[in-house]
């Protein structure tokens, strides 16, 4: 399976997976990390956002 990339300096798009090639930047996996029902540290990533929107009110 084929993932795309996403380039850091001129953010297109790219299948490549070392350097982009259209600048030669660096690339990186735009895509979420995976839901996990095992998450380790979801409590901590949870409390961290509702200490964030209570800042934000």
């Amino acid at each position: 399976m084929t993932q795309l990339f996403k380039c850091t300096q001129c953010n297109e798009y790219t299948l490549e997976e070392e350097r982009c090639p259209y600048c030669g930047g660096e690339v990186y996996n735009p895509l979420p990390a995976k839901f996990s029902p095992q998450d380790k540290y979801g409590e901590y990533r949870r409390a961290a956002k509702r200490r964030s929107r209570q800042h934000n009110v």
